[in-house]
């Protein structure tokens, strides 16, 4: 994502890059504490004032729909 690019460089891209993959690697969303790995990664992208810019979009949009079909 350029927006990555632009916000923390180089290096914040690959961070990016390489917590996904850590992520991924670990079994992504079908571990069971995928949650929490993602809220932690989360707070990691903030405390370096990094966004995905669409991708973050569409991530928050995909979780505000999962929250409402398992809240209805």
């Amino acid at each position: 994502d350029t927006t990555l690019l632009k916000r923390g460089g180089a290096e914040g891209l690959e961070f990016a890059r390489r917590e996904a993959g850590h992520f991924l690697k670990a079994g992504g969303v079908e571990n069971l504490d995928w949650l929490e790995k993602a809220k932690e990664i989360h707070r990691a992208f903030i405390e370096r004032k990094l966004t995905a810019g669409g991708v973050a979009d569409l991530l928050a949009a995909t979780l505000f729909v999962e929250d409402i079909e398992l809240h209805s």
